[in-house]
């Protein structure tokens, strides 16, 4: 007994490009927590750091 298939090798899921948008935003010790939501359904949380990564006074290069 033969197998069919449509010859696709992705998913539904793959193929779906989320849109997320935010449910809620709430700020924390370690910095910003973001609520996201697709129109699928699907939910994500978020963080950003309270402070940037890098420290732009040391990246600074003297003439």
């Amino acid at each position: 007994m033969a197998l069919h298939h449509d010859g696709s090798m992705t998913t539904t899921a793959e193929v779906h490009r989320h849109r997320w948008s935010v449910e809620s935003a709430h700020r924390v010790s370690e910095g910003l927590l973001v609520y996201q939501r697709c129109e699928c359904g699907r939910r994500r949380i978020t963080s950003t750091p309270a402070w940037p990564i890098a420290c732009p006074e040391l990246a600074t290069i003297d003439a």
